[in-house]
């Protein structure tokens, strides 16, 4: 008797085993942006992601957060990393099966702006912003910037001619004189625009607005389910980046390669980032009324429509699990 129970444990050990190997992935592709320097791209460059996962790890850049949705949504991408928030929130409001696992970084309005035409400034944008075509990559961090700008300038969104651009054809469009400003994200791009205009906030009136970004990580419910142990990998491998950058240890030139940025432009970019460790994420951010599942409230009721309302509990698309103890 002893030895058929052990031969049938054996069996089902070996089945468990079997489905695991079939049901862990290949490979892990994960979405990341160019222009938006973060720590872990050192251990992207130095495949250490690759040797901690175990399986090749394909990096593909996107222009917006919108654009990493819909990549995971057709099964093209497991992993959005630095995913903005506003997308998400209106990926989990059309009830997306994707969940938020971590915070990639925290930012002020140095990352996200908008820049406007010479003559206009938050003084007079009230009126000068009436009738003109401005640039903004609708749904994106940088959509929420433009919403909570105007507001604060006491501008009206209804007057304007709201064009849907990335950062990058808004910043040209805007160089070119062709809209009266551009809501943007990317170093390179907003340095690009600063050349003909200004941001209509500086960074301190924005953060004295209450205006501040997040962007988080976000992976499909399928990849969740099926591969935890490697979310928990990634996870950890970019926290362990992160803090090296926060011990002032990172590779810069690296990064700045990667990230296709200068290396001035690289620090200068990522000295306005926050790389909060998972202790400071579980206190701060992620906890009950913490700031980021406050701004998950906050715009989910913002972009919500009819067809795609707020969530009751945004909690439910939140998993703290996978970060380091």
């Amino acid at each position: 008797m002893k030895k058929i129970i052990s031969l049938f444990l054996g069996a089902i050990v070996a089945l468990t085993l079997s489905v695991s190997a079939f049901a862990a992935a290949n490979q892990v592709r994960v979405a990341f942006f160019l222009e938006w320097a973060t720590p872990n791209q050192e251990a992207k460059v130095k495949k250490t992601f690759d040797d901690a996962l175990g399986v090749p790890v394909k990096w593909t850049n996107f222009a917006t957060g919108g654009e990493m949705t819909e990549a995971m949504l057709s099964g093209d991408i497991d992993i959005s990393y630095s995913q903005g928030l506003t997308p998400f929130v209106n990926a989990v409001n059309a009830k997306a099966a994707i969940k938020l696992v971590d915070i990639a970084v925290v930012y002020g309005m140095g990352g996200t702006t908008c820049v406007a035409a010479q003559g206009i400034d938050k003084g007079n944008a009230s009126t000068k912003l009436d009738g003109q075509k401005v640039a903004v990559p609708l749904g994106t961090m940088a959509d929420y910037v433009f919403k909570e700008t105007m507001r604060v300038v006491g501008a009206d969104i209804s007057k304007m001619k709201v064009v849907d651009m990335a950062p990058e054809d808004g910043s040209a469009a805007f160089v070119s004189g062709d809209v009266a400003m551009a809501c943007l994200f990317g170093g390179k791009s907003i340095a690009a625009a600063k050349e003909k205009g200004a941001s209509l906030l500086t960074v301190k009136e924005a953060q004295d607005a209450g205006i501040a970004g997040i962007d988080i990580t976000s992976v499909t419910n399928k990849f969740l389910k099926e591969n935890p142990g490697m979310v928990r990998t990634f996870v950890e491998v970019t926290h362990e980046a992160n803090a090296r950058y926060n011990s002032g240890k990172s590779d810069m030139a690296v990064i700045a390669k990667d990230a296709a940025m200068d290396l001035a432009g690289t620090k200068k970019q990522m000295g306005g980032f926050e790389f909060p460790d998972a202790a400071t994420m579980k206190a701060k951010y992620l906890n009950k009324g913490g700031i980021l599942m406050t701004y998950l409230e906050v715009m989910g009721n913002m972009f919500a429509t009819s067809e795609n309302p707020a969530l009751k509990d945004y909690s439910k698309v939140v998993d703290t699990s996978y970060l380091p103890m």
